[in-house]
């Protein structure tokens, strides 16, 4: 609270705690128009459990709109979080999608691992406009869908032990 980043940061303000008369340094909250999230698995009616080390949840409330891409369908009560998980109740899911391996290149921790070959990949590729523009037609407008991708990356996960 005593540093130059008050001088410089205009978007912090400081407010007085009612209770324990603290000073403390706050910023307006995010609230993003969508919010999209990966989660191990949910249902129709829109209840998901997601991976604990992440913010998703935090995410989906501070959205207006959040869409959840899920590994599986399940049942409304099989929608329990297991160890390292969290669950993410219905009101704050606008929208459930089906799309297992949806969270490729990256982890879907307990289903499949993060591709660091690809991921190096998209950093090397990233570095120079021909090189992005030639990445996104291989991977991101070359295969007519989801399942074309993951030939293309030539996916080969599954269940981690």
């Amino acid at each position: 609270m005593h540093s130059d980043l008050m001088k410089v940061r205009r978007d912090l303000k400081t407010v007085r705690d009612p209770y324990s008369g603290n000073e403390y340094v706050v910023v307006l909250p995010i609230m993003p128009d969508v919010a999209i999230i990966h989660a191990a698995k949910g249902s129709r009616s829109g209840e998901i459990t997601t991976d604990a080390t992440r913010n998703d949840r935090l995410l989906a409330m501070a959205a207006k709109k959040t869409i959840a891409v899920v590994e599986e369908i399940v049942e409304p009560e099989a929608v329990l979080p297991g160890r390292q998980e969290v669950f993410v109740a219905s009101v704050h899911i606008d929208a459930v999608v089906l799309a297992p391996v949806g969270a490729h290149p990256t982890a879907c921790p307990g289903i499949y691992e993060t591709d660091a070959a690809h991921i190096r990949e998209y950093v090397a590729a990233s570095k120079d406009e021909q090189g992005f523009r030639a990445y996104l037609e291989k991977y991101i407008f070359g295969p007519e869908d989801h399942k074309r991708y993951l030939e293309v990356v030539n996916f080969r996960g599954g269940k981690q032990s």
